[in-house]
Parts: structure tokens; C-alpha cells; sequence
């Protein structure tokens, strides 16, 4: 038997990606959600009506991605699609998997996941023979070792697992049990993420890291700014797969990927940040799976001591000045997904009640409130240098400076420098960036972002009421419950002014008529254990 006693504290490595807007403005088609909200709309679901025929053995998948991913370490690249999420699942596969159609999790590479009825205790039971690719079994004393491991060295998530999980046991080989200080209905989410791609311990040899998992594929080459490419398991505790291989490219921006897709380059494609290209695949009828990210545009405003945004009316006069739809016409033609809600009007965890709404009179009274105490009216404002994010920046600097605000726009030259000024440093008064709430995981989002004591909260924003909302959020059941919750979360978001949310962002994950078997996950992840195509 074995056991993890987990502290309470831990820090969290800042790693974050300037947010961009992305826009879409399409029919609705068989399958998804679809919501109008403002210019565009917010779908979500799989489109493209596939006959699937029977799977054929064989080929290459490259699929083009967002953004590379330099390591496969779960531990440090969060368990995000787009950015790595896909390719460790590739490698790892996951405990649970969260299914796009029910709304639900459901047992991946676990056996079962089960909770106690006072939701304090969650009984996890492994499948028997799973190996990792090395040989050695996947059994509880593997699964507790990785989520120590990825604990300890602060993996994304991991501030809100010390908090909740008291302690991990294995009552024997095929076992684990995870012991809660408080209920927290949504805990299997964690288990779909990064806490759930469990790694072996032949991965770690000293500082050195090499992607060894239980999944469907293992890394066979992989050369930075060039290509992963990750070869077929046959030993797969699920079967061979199809493919011979999956490579993974991340080519420049969305329209060389689309261009990519389009000519054969890559047979699927992640697409993100540029509506015409959305727009494109779509037209051009390609299968896929559409999703959107919430309150994936936002400006973030830096609420810590000395700086403008510690006074609330600053923050709201932000907020009354800030038009959600003046910035989607200026940058998208108003084909956008503009919003200030924290969940769009598609979301399942959209609510009735409204952000602050555009007031710029309201605006102005408040700015000249604090004036009047003192405040100069100055805000430095980092955005970063990227076509996109710069027409954005400027479009709120007109906003704000519209209702007396003077702003000074301070161009990042990269995401890292981005991370560094914004997450990193603090440096900022506001900044153009994102929260990312993801349908999937409502509440680590919320948490994560608004928590006070949460080192990801990048606005350092603290409210007693607020933390008190996300603790009563966690503790709800059902989705009746959450969004309830949600529905005062928003109402003290709009009193307190976190930050201003002004998009979310819609994602398409397109493949070729040819391509079959590729399932969605959490946090727009992707499954490719079984992926196939049809062969000339």
C-alpha cells in the first residue's frame, strides 16, 4: 500500500498566450449548439455529416497545430488543444475523457472512477494489463508517482489540487483513491487533464525528459520549429491503431495551416484566430468539430496596490467604457463573437444576468470620481505587437481615451514578453490578453483566474464574496446548480470589475473527407488513437 499526503501551498509557473480574437460568422450545421451573440455565432459540436465505412490501416495523419510545443512534459505544458494537449494525449492518453455529445466524463485508460456519496472520496480503478511503452505496468503506485510528480513540479492545475486533495492512496495495484477536503462534483475533470496523463518513471533520468507513456503512440523524432512525429504503438492497451503515424507541424498562423489543409499539406488542422479562415473551411464543407472558448478576449486590468485599477471605479469606468461590439467592427467587421459575459450567450453556463453594459457617461462620472481623489487618468496599456492584437489595442485606446482616460499602448514584441511583463512581473496596468473558460471545466477556470489567493489570478484581483461564490461553485451538483452560482459570480464580477471580457473564441478543428475516427476531448484536446484514413 501506498500513500501521498499533499501540502496546501504550492506555486504556480506563469505560462500564458496573449489572447487573440478569433471570429466566425457561419450556418449552423447538423450537430452543434448555435447561439447569435452580436456579429457572428457561437457553435459547438461536430459538423460534416462522414460515412465511415470500415477503418483501413495505414498512412501518415500530419495534423497541423496551433503553436509547438517544446516539451511533452504534462507537467509543463498544460493540457490545452492547440498548444501540446493533443500530442500528450497521443502519447499518454488520459484517466478520463470528457465526452462532447453527453456533456459528461467517462473512463479512458481508467476503468472506472466512482465517489463516495458525500463526494469527500473518489475510487479510481485501473484496467488490468496496461503497460507504458517501456514495458513496465501502468498500476496505482505509476499513477500516484506521475501525480506527485506533476504536483511538485507545478503543472497547470496543480494549486487547485493541493488545496482539494488531502491525500492519494493505493489500497492495492489496481486502486487509487483520492481523498478530498471538501465535495467537489467536477474533481473527475482533473483526472481528464494534465493530472491524467500519466507518465512513467523511465521518462525522468536526472533533469533530462523523455515522453514515455501508456498511450497510442510514442515519440519517434522530433525537431524544434520542423515537426513531432509520434509512431504507432501495436502494443496499445486498446488496440493498434490505424495509423502508422501521427506528425504534428505548427505552420505560421492560421491561414497557412487553412492553405495547408486545403492543399493536402496536412490532413487536419487546428484553426484558430482568423475568421475568413473559419469561414473558409467551413464553406468549403470540411468535417471537423467547432468550439469556442469563453471570455477568450478580455483586457485584463491590474487590480494589486498602486496601481489605477486597486480603485473599483477605475475598473468600472473601464468597464462602461469598453464596447464589445465597436472593437468587433473596427478589427472583424463586426463578424465577431463580441460579448463582456464570462460565458457566451452559446454556453451552457450562459446566464440572464448581463455584464455592465457600454455607458460612456457612466464612464466619464466615475473617471472624474477619481480624479478628483487624486488619480492622473494615465494607464499603461501592453499589447502584443501582432496585426491583430494591435488593431484590437487601438481600438480600446479610442474607447477609453474617448471618456477621458489617457492611454499609453505598450507594445509586447512576443507572447514570452507577454508572459514575462503581464504574468510574470505585473508590470502592467492593463493588458490585452484572455481568462479562457472552457465549457468543460467552468469552475477550475473561474478559480483559477478570480481565486484570491489562486497564483494564476494575473489581475490580482481579491474579493471575500467572490471566493466565497467559487467555493459554493464547486460544491454544486448539478448543471442547474452551477449555472445558478454562475449567475452571481457574474452579478459580483459586474460590482467588482475583475477585468473586462469583450470576446470569446471560437475554434475549428477541421480534417479531410478522407480522415475518420478523430474524437474531441476536454479543453478542445483531440484523440487520435483512432484515427484513420481512406487510402488512394
Amino acid at each position: 500500500m501506498g500513500r501521498s499526503v499533499l501540502g496546501r501551498c504550492v506555486r504556480l509557473t506563469a505560462a500564458a498566450v496573449a489572447g487573440t480574437v478569433l471570429l466566425v460568422s457561419c450556418a449552423n450545421s447538423g450537430g452543434t449548439t448555435d447561439a447569435a451573440n452580436g456579429g457572428g455565432s457561437a457553435q459547438s459540436g461536430l459538423v460534416g455529416n462522414q460515412d465511415a465505412g470500415d477503418p483501413v490501416r495505414g498512412g501518415t495523419l500530419t495534423f497541423g497545430t496551433h503553436s509547438e510545443a517544446v516539451t511533452l512534459d504534462p507537467a509543463k505544458t498544460a493540457a490545452r488543444g492547440g498548444s501540446g494537449g493533443a500530442e500528450m494525449a497521443a502519447v499518454y492518453d488520459v484517466l478520463m475523457r470528457y465526452d462532447t455529445g453527453t456533456k459528461t466524463y467517462a473512463p479512458q485508460l481508467a476503468k472506472s472512477l466512482q465517489a463516495s456519496d458525500d463526494q469527500l472520496l473518489w475510487t479510481l480503478k485501473l484496467r488490468e494489463g496496461v503497460t507504458f511503452s517501456d514495458g513496465t505496468p501502468l498500476d496505482a503506485e505509476a499513477v500516484r508517482w506521475s501525480i506527485d510528480r506533476y504536483t511538485q513540479n507545478r503543472g497547470n492545475g496543480s494549486e487547485v489540487w493541493q488545496l482539494n486533495v488531502a491525500a492519494v492512496d493505493t489500497p492495492d495495484p489496481s486502486t487509487v483513491t483520492f481523498k478530498l477536503t471538501r465535495p467537489w462534483p467536477e474533481f473527475e475533470a482533473m483526472l481528464a487533464l494534465g493530472q491524467g496523463m500519466i507518465v512513467a518513471k523511465s521518462s525522468v533520468q536526472g533533469d533530462a525528459f523523455t515522453p514515455v507513456g501508456a498511450g497510442a503512440f510514442v515519440q519517434e523524432r522530433y525537431a524544434p520549429h520542423e515537426e513531432l512525429v509520434l509512431k504507432a504503438r501495436p502494443d496499445y492497451w486498446n488496440g493498434a491503431p490505424y495509423l502508422d503515424r501521427l506528425r504534428v507541424v505548427a505552420l505560421n498562423g492560421p491561414q497557412a495551416t487553412w492553405d495547408a489543409l486545403a492543399s493536402g499539406g496536412v490532413q487536419a488542422a487546428f484553426l484558430r484566430g482568423d475568421s475568413g479562415v473559419i469561414e473558409k473551411a467551413r464553406a468549403a464543407d470540411y468535417p471537423g468539430y467547432v468550439s469556442f472558448l469563453n471570455a477568450g478576449s478580455a483586457e485584463i486590468i491590474n487590480n494589486r496596490a498602486g496601481r489605477p485599477g486597486a480603485d473599483v471605479r477605475v475598473r468600472q469606468a473601464i468597464a462602461y467604457a469598453a464596447n464589445p461590439k465597436i472593437v468587433d467592427e473596427r478589427v472583424d467587421s463586426g463578424k465577431g463573437l463580441p460579448g463582456a459575459e464570462l460565458f457566451n450567450d452559446a454556453s451552457d453556463w450562459h446566464t440572464d444576468v448581463q455584464a455592465l453594459g457600454y455607458d460612456p457617461a457612466k464612464a466619464k462620472q466615475l473617471l472624474e470620481e477619481a480624479k478628483k481623489d487624486g488619480y492622473d487618468g494615465k494607464l499603461k496599456y501592453v499589447v502584443l505587437q501582432e496585426p491583430r492584437d494591435r488593431a484590437i489595442g487601438l481600438a480600446v485606446q479610442s474607447l477609453l481615451q474617448a471618456v477621458g482616460f489617457t492611454v499609453d499602448i505598450v507594445y509586447a514584441n512576443s507572447a514570452s514578453d507577454v508572459v514575462n511583463q503581464v504574468y510574470v512581473k505585473h508590470d502592467f496596468d492593463l493588458a490585452h490578453a484572455g481568462i479562457g473558460l472552457y465549457e468543460s471545466i467552468p469552475f477550475l477556470g473561474l478559480y483559477t483566474t478570480m481565486q484570491s489567493q489562486s497564483k494564476s489570478n494575473t489581475a490580482g484581483y481579491a474579493d471575500p464574496v467572490m471566493d466565497s461564490l467559487l467555493g459554493e461553485l464547486q460544491a454544486a451538483g448539478t448543471t442547474d446548480a452551477k449555472r445558478a452560482v454562475i449567475a452571481k459570480i457574474q452579478q459580483q464580477a459586474n460590482e467588482t470589475v475583475p477585468s473586462v471580457v469583450t470576446s470569446a473564441i471560437p475554434t475549428f478543428v477541421a480534417w479531410q473527407p478522407k480522415v475518420h475516427g478523430i474524437v474531441p476531448d476536454a479543453t478542445q484536446i483531440t484523440l487520435f488513437d483512432k484515427a484513420w484514413m481512406q487510402q488512394p
